[in-house]
């Protein structure tokens, strides 16, 4: 069994809010059906017998989108038995889901609502989601409910240029350094993807026709690991810093202060 720091799965590719510079490309709509339990559940076994991430994340997009999100966490915790659960939402849909609190409690499992904006009109609506966790904190003393300052710090993930997402150039090991997503490895289409830029590239590319830009190529070129690497492989894959995709990722902190989530807009 191999450890890692941590693993993170989509719930939902889609999401309610459009914030600029997603590192997973959630404000471009992108396609793709939600995964039911049993379709998650042959992605988890897999793996669940060669890694052993310390911390599990279920997120999206907007993963209370998913219908049958109490049932994930759920199998969540019976395939990641040894794992940190963690469930990240922007908590705007906490009333589709009557049952989550107990469901957190029962299978020991963090609720992150994650902060977006600072627009008043976006603030109002996230008002009543902290409301409700500070009600479910009364309820049930034992729940963990952390609110993530995620507007902080946000940074540009890629360039626009004539109103598309284009790569920066940069030198790999600059890029690697500062990155967030560095120990963001993905789980999707049963493989390893090092940062949620290249698990979700594919998509992005088909939702925005991409594919004549040849900027882009070395996202194309990227291999995921698959589960039938071997031991040696799923190492190397694990352990490896800079490659060289991430020379398409900038090498510098670029502050950026998007628009209102909760409003589509031209990119910038």
């Amino acid at each position: 069994m191999i450890e890692l720091p941590a693993l993170e799965y989509h719930l939902a590719h889609g999401c309610n809010l459009s914030c600029q510079q997603c590192s997973h490309y959630s404000n471009f709509r992108l396609a793709g059906a939600m995964p039911t339990p049993s379709e998650a559940k042959a992605e988890y076994k897999a793996w669940n017998h060669r890694i052993l991430p310390k911390r599990f994340a279920l997120l999206g997009g907007e993963p209370l989108l998913n219908p049958r999100l109490i049932e994930h966490l759920h199998l969540a915790r019976e395939c990641w038995p040894h794992s940190d659960l963690m469930l990240v939402t922007n908590g705007f849909f906490f009333d589709r889901h009557p049952d989550l609190p107990q469901a957190l409690v029962e299978i020991d499992c963090r609720l992150e609502v994650s902060q977006h904006g600072t627009q008043e009109a976006y603030l109002e609506r996230f008002r009543k989601a902290k409301q409700t966790v500070w009600r479910w904190r009364e309820a049930y003393p034992r729940i963990q409910i952390k609110i993530r300052q995620s507007h902080r710090g946000w940074m540009r993930q890629y360039r626009i240029e004539d109103g598309k997402p284009m790569p920066f150039d940069s030198k790999p090991n600059a890029a690697y350094k500062i990155c967030m997503q560095k120990t963001c490895t993905q789980l999707f289409k049963q493989r390893l993807w090092k940062c949620p830029a290249l698990a979700y590239w594919s998509q992005l590319e088909q939702r925005l026709s991409l594919g004549e830009i040849p900027e882009w190529q070395l996202f194309r070129d990227y291999k995921a690991c698959s589960p039938k690497c071997s031991d040696a492989e799923l190492a190397a894959f694990l352990n490896s810093k800079a490659v060289p995709q991430c020379g398409l990722c900038p090498s510098k902190r670029v502050p950026f202060h998007h628009p209102d989530p909760i409003q589509r807009s031209e990119l910038r």
